[in-house]
């Protein structure tokens, strides 16, 4: 996960979703969740915005993108925010189904800070950074990477790894994968910030241009292979907190 910040509300909001919305429950107090008219669908492309195309939860490009309600509308909280902006989230359908009525046990994207989780290279899990989240929040960071398949589930793996083995493979480059699936490209920048520049001393412009997305693997691995062949094996370095081997 990482921290999103919260956007304004669409200006068509009130009229389109929250009046429609609120009068509905008024005069429907008795309806369970299921039969709630579904408006907020009519913001789907200003959460899409809102959320840079990403889920909220996996922070991934996902082409089944919902309307998550962070306070699910069969709590007593969450009902009386069924059509507010405030309880909207973009999510995977199936990062939403597996959310389910957990609401506040899950962490919510608009209060993670950036630095308390961190893919790792090259299993691709997700762990929680001890020493930067705060103690009280551990055990919710545990619970949502456990309830959602966050960590090192089969599912999110290969979901991550669809992104990741185009990038290894040369045949899209950095700047998309800082686009698609922005948390793997962060492990990827941290890594290459390992390197030691005098390794590749002569080749630091292919690296800039490596780094600005300018190109890809494939093209540096003949314009610059030993560079090319640092960074692959920056890659494919194990890192001693993964679980999956």
């Amino acid at each position: 996960m990482r921290r999103f910040e919260r956007a304004p509300e669409p200006p068509s909001f009130d009229d389109e979703i929250r009046g429609p919305g609120k009068a509905w429950l008024e005069a429907n107090p008795d309806a369970k969740p299921k039969s709630f008219p579904a408006h907020w669908t009519l913001c789907l492309g200003d959460l899409t915005s809102a959320f840079d195309d990403l889920c909220a939860y996996s922070v991934m490009w996902t082409s089944r993108p919902t309307v998550d309600h962070y306070l699910s509308k069969s709590s007593r909280e969450g009902r009386a925010l069924t059509y507010e902006w405030s309880n909207y989230r973009r999510a995977d359908l199936e990062m939403n189904q597996a959310k389910g009525t957990w609401d506040r046990r899950i962490l919510d994207p608009f209060e993670v800070q950036d630095d308390w989780f961190e893919i790792l290279l090259p299993t691709l899990e997700l762990i929680v950074v001890d020493e930067r989240i705060p103690l009280h929040r551990r055990d919710d960071a545990l619970f949502t990477l456990r309830t959602l398949g966050l960590g090192d589930g089969d599912d999110i793996l290969a979901a991550r790894l669809a992104w990741y083995e185009p990038f290894t493979e040369g045949m899209v480059d950095l700047q998309y994968i800082s686009k698609k699936a922005p948390l793997i490209a962060r492990a990827v920048r941290k890594r290459l910030a390992e390197l030691n520049p005098a390794a590749f001393d002569d080749e630091q412009t292919h690296f800039r241009s490596f780094l600005d997305g300018d190109c890809t693997l494939k093209i540096l691995r003949k314009t610059a292979p030993r560079l090319a062949e640092t960074i692959d094996a920056a890659l494919r370095r194990p890192d001693e907190r993964a679980k999956r081997r």
